[in-house]
């Protein structure tokens, strides 16, 4: 039963990619067991025994406190009476809200307010709570109505560096004899970090390990970050069909390898 729990976890995690948790629930007769899980962790309810006397008080108890939970997800939907998505503990920092195939973003200093029209999976790597569970999607955009987009969604460690950080210092050394490396980085056009304030479920849980008295052993409780970047889509390596520019392609990566390891690494002298 544990197994197909976490199956169900696994695939309301996947989809869609922007949900922070998910909670499901087995039931075996008269027992009820509750499995809730975010990007981290896995937490499992004891059985609720409705053949007890208070089985059907801590059945009660459950559902007011699933009422309690923010709704796990930035997909917004309007409903006929928007009050109750009013009242619910929505994040408010969030900056990119999805809505079907579209993701709005609110923009920056730089940019202003746009959409990204998401089309189809270039990779995929689904994960529940090892891994970060990287979606990278092709896509388009009115703001840039001619460049081919790709939309990259991972849930990184909080406080990992982002890899928008290594292409600006990348770019930064592109210059004088290493100007040509300019040429095989990719343009960012927008990168987003979205933080979750402390009244959702997921940093709820967070500050519950914190304070938590875990027996036989410490848990270190991973926070997560939903991260989303916006880059030019790149060619695939198995597009090219010219033996020379295979060939160049493989020089290039070599004399880059070996540049970087001269700037980064230098010998040690014997």
């Amino acid at each position: 039963m544990a197994l197909q729990a976490c199956r169900y976890l696994w695939e309301m995690l996947s989809v869609p990619p922007l949900r922070s948790h998910a909670t499901v629930s087995l039931a075996n007769r008269d027992r009820l067991q509750l499995y809730h899980a975010d990007r981290s962790v896995i937490l499992v309810s004891s059985a609720i025994n409705f053949s007890n006397g208070d089985g059907k008080d801590k059945f009660i108890a459950t559902i007011i406190a699933f009422h309690c939970l923010s709704l796990g997800t930035l997909e917004t939907r309007i409903p006929k009476n928007p009050k109750p998505l009013l009242q619910s503990k929505f994040p408010r920092t969030y900056e990119a809200v999805q809505q079907g195939r579209e993701l709005h973003f609110s923009g920056n200093a730089e940019v202003k307010p746009f959409k990204v029209k998401l089309v189809d999976a270039i990779s995929y790597d689904p994960a529940m709570i090892v891994g970060r569970s990287t979606l990278v999607l092709n896509a388009t955009s009115s703001r840039w109505p001619d460049i081919p987009l790709v939309v990259e969604i991972s849930w990184p460690t909080s406080g990992r560096v982002s890899e928008t950080d290594f292409l600006k210092k990348a770019n930064a050394m592109a210059v004088g004899d290493h100007a040509w490396a300019a040429n095989h980085l990719p343009r960012v056009f927008y990168a987003e970090d979205v933080a979750f304030t402390s009244d959702p479920t997921l940093e709820s849980v967070g500050q519950l390990f914190e304070d938590a008295n875990i027996v036989n052993g410490k848990y270190v409780y991973e926070r997560r970050t939903l991260r989303i970047i916006i880059q030019e889509r790149l060619h695939l390596l198995e597009s090219l069909t010219n033996v020379r520019d295979i060939g160049q392609v493989f020089l290039d990566i070599a004399c880059g390898t070996w540049t970087l390891s001269i700037l980064d690494y230098p010998p040690t002298p014997v």
